[in-house]
């Protein structure tokens, strides 16, 4: 049960060995919010475009902002937050391709149904990369990345911190040994639903087993 429970820790962890670097670029007027549940340096002064990861599993939240106001009217587009989760291959180069909208009334017409129009490519190669990607309403509060961090949670659609690299590096040091899927599952939503200090606790807790 020790080495089990160690082996679901470490995956829930995330704990990154030998992975390889990949980055994500949010395109303009996309910003990014969100890497796997943490806060982008994005504020009102500053905008984040793009992240370095390492290969594996990945949640990435993106914000439509866009400034098409006129000398007569003010009209600044902020569409509702998209979600992106995806297994990022190692050293890609993700980015969003779609046909940016170059005035206020088409911003309006793409951002009725997003995600029908946005594609996660790899530049490298110029391919698709096979993604889930969706959107959610955008949540009431001046904290916007709080706000949807909070609403994954509570619809269990939030970043698990569970990463093959993770998995694979678990499995290397304490053998094949078999995971409870229900314990697991369970281990996977307390740690969600926790806040920094417990996780950071737990982690503790979780070397102490070893």
């Amino acid at each position: 049960m020790k080495t089990r429970l160690t082996l679901a820790a470490l995956a829930l962890a995330g704990l990154s060995f030998g992975a390889s670097a990949a980055t994500f670029d949010a395109v303009k007027p996309y910003q990014l919010l969100l890497v796997d549940g943490e806060k982008t340096k994005h504020s009102a002064l500053n905008s984040v475009h793009s992240a370095n990861v390492n290969g594996g599993k990945h949640q990435f939240v993106l914000e439509y902002v866009e400034d098409y106001s006129t000398k007569q009217d003010i009209r600044v587009m902020e569409g509702d937050p998209v979600i992106i989760n995806v297994d990022t291959p190692a050293d890609a180069e993700l980015s969003l391709q779609y046909t940016k909208p170059t005035n206020y009334q088409q911003a309006r017409e793409f951002l009725r149904d997003q995600t029908a129009q946005i594609t996660l490519v790899d530049k490298r190669t110029g391919q698709p990369v096979d993604a889930e990607i969706y959107t959610i309403h955008r949540p009431a509060g001046i904290d916007l990345a709080r706000g949807i961090q909070n609403y994954l949670k509570e619809e269990n659609k939030a970043f698990s911190g569970r990463t093959d690299a993770a998995v694979a590096a678990a499995q290397a040091k304490f053998g094949d040994a078999v995971v409870d899927a229900d314990a697991l599952e369970m281990l996977k939503h307390w740690w969600g639903t926790a806040d920094k200090d417990t996780q950071r606790a737990f982690q503790i807790w979780a070397i102490q087993q070893q």
